[in-house]
C-alpha cells in the first residue's frame, strides 16, 4: 500500500495586502475558491483576495487560526478555527477543505482532527460547520429538524460531517437576482410597499461609512440580528454591538476596498431606525453581496422588508449600474424573507448546511 505523504502547518494571515507571506496566503485562498466552485458548479461566489484577507484577519470580536495542508510543495487543503472571545458559549466555527482530486485518502480526516483539537483545547463547548453543498436531486436525503429543505446524502460534505458526529441543524438557500431590467420590475412592488408603510416610516440610505446620526441605531439592529434572525437548533447568544464596533466594522470593509450600500426605514414618530438592508460591493466583481436585512419584530407587518430591499436595489442601480446581479443567503425556514426575495425575482442557485456537534 502506498503511503500518502503530506504535512499540516499553521499559517499566518499577512499583516498587509501583498505583505510578507502573501504568496502562501494567495495559494491558500485558491484552494478555498476551487473547492467552493467545484461544489457549487460555478465560480460566481469567488471573492477578491483583498476581501478574503480582510475577513480572515483577527479583529476584537473574532479570532481565527489557519492551517494549510502541503503536498509536493503545494497547498492542497486548508482549515480554519474561528472563535468569538466575547461569546465563548457559542463555540467555534470550523472549516476543512480538501481539493477534490485529493479526497478519500485520509487527508481530510487528519486536517479535521487538527481543527477540532485546536477548538476543543481553546474551550469551545460546541463545534459548528457552515458548508455549501451540491444541489443533486433525488436519492437518499438528509433533512434538518426544522423540516425546511434537505440535502443529498451522497454529497461529500454531508457524508463527511455525519461520519464525524455532526448534526444538520439548518439549511440556507443561496439565491441570485439579475439586475438587467430590475428597475422596471420593481415599480409595482415599490408602490405597494410604500403604501403599506404609509406615513409612519420613511426610507433613508447612505453609501460607505455609517453616518454618526445612525451608528447607535445600527448597533441595535445588528445586535438584534443575533436574536431575531432564524437560527434553528444552532447554539446562539446575544451578539452585542455598540457604536465603536459599527465603526470598526465599517472601517475594515473600507480598508479592503469594498463599499457598503445601506438602506433603512426610520420610524418617524420615534426618529429611530427599525429596519435595514445592506449590499456590499467588491472591487471589480460583477456581483453585489446581500448582507444583513432585518425588520424589528415590533414593526413587522408593514412590508418594511420589501421597502428596504427595494431601496437598497435602487441605490445599487444608481451607484453601481455595471453590477450584473445580487446574491443572498436566507434560512429555508425564513419564509417571510424568502417571500420578499421571490417577489423581487431571486432564484435559488445553491444551498448551505449549518452543522453542529456538542463537545
Amino acid at each position: 500500500m502506498n503511503t500518502i505523504s503530506f504535512t499540516i502547518e499553521e499559517i499566518q494571515v499577512p499583516e498587509t495586502i501583498e505583505g510578507a507571506g502573501w504568496e502562501v496566503f494567495e495559494e491558500y485562498v485558491t484552494v478555498r475558491d476551487a473547492v467552493e466552485s467545484h461544489t457549487m458548479g460555478t465560480d460566481l461566489l469567488e471573492l477578491p483576495l483583498a476581501d478574503v484577507w480582510s475577513e480572515y484577519r483577527d479583529n476584537p470580536h473574532r479570532t481565527r487560526r489557519h492551517f494549510a495542508v502541503w503536498q509536493d510543495g503545494g497547498i492542497i487543503g486548508r482549515g480554519i478555527v474561528t472563535l468569538r472571545p466575547h461569546q465563548p458559549e457559542i463555540g467555534s466555527h470550523l472549516m476543512a477543505d480538501i481539493l477534490p482530486e485529493h479526497r478519500r485518502q485520509g487527508i481530510g480526516n487528519a486536517l479535521f482532527e487538527v481543527v477540532e483539537r485546536v477548538a476543543i483545547e481553546a474551550g469551545a463547548p460546541v463545534l459548528k460547520v457552515v458548508l455549501p453543498h451540491t444541489t443533486t436531486a433525488g436519492g437518499e436525503r438528509v433533512a434538518p429538524p426544522t423540516g425546511f429543505g434537505d440535502l443529498s446524502a451522497d454529497d461529500d460534505g454531508v457524508r463527511f460531517l455525519i461520519s464525524h458526529g455532526y448534526a444538520l441543524e439548518q439549511i440556507s438557500r443561496i439565491s441570485l437576482l439579475e439586475t438587467a431590467g430590475l428597475a422596471e420590475r420593481l415599480d409595482p412592488l415599490r408602490e405597494a410597499s410604500a403604501k403599506a408603510a404609509g406615513d409612519d416610516y420613511r426610507v433613508v440610505t447612505w453609501t460607505g461609512l455609517t453616518p454618526e446620526r445612525w451608528t447607535r441605531d445600527l448597533a441595535e439592529l445588528r445586535t438584534r440580528m443575533s436574536t431575531d434572525a432564524p437560527s434553528a437548533g444552532l447554539v446562539m447568544t446575544v451578539d452585542e454591538w455598540d457604536v465603536e464596533r459599527v465603526r470598526e466594522h465599517d472601517a475594515r470593509i473600507a480598508e479592503s476596498g469594498r463599499t457598503i450600500l445601506t438602506s433603512a426605514a426610520e420610524h418617524v414618530a420615534s426618529g429611530s431606525l427599525v429596519a435595514f438592508s445592506e449590499l456590499v460591493l467588491s472591487d471589480g466583481k460583477p456581483l453585489a453581496t446581500q448582507e444583513d436585512t432585518l425588520v424589528l419584530r415590533d414593526h413587522r407587518g408593514h412590508r418594511l422588508g420589501m421597502l428596504v430591499k427595494i431601496a437598497a436595489a435602487d441605490l445599487l442601480l444608481e451607484q453601481a449600474p455595471e453590477r450584473e446581479a445580487i446574491v443572498t443567503w436566507n434560512a429555508e425556514e425564513n419564509r417571510p424573507m424568502l417571500d420578499v426575495n421571490e417577489a423581487l425575482g431571486f432564484r435559488a442557485i445553491g444551498y448551505e448546511g449549518g452543522w453542529q456537534k456538542r463537545v
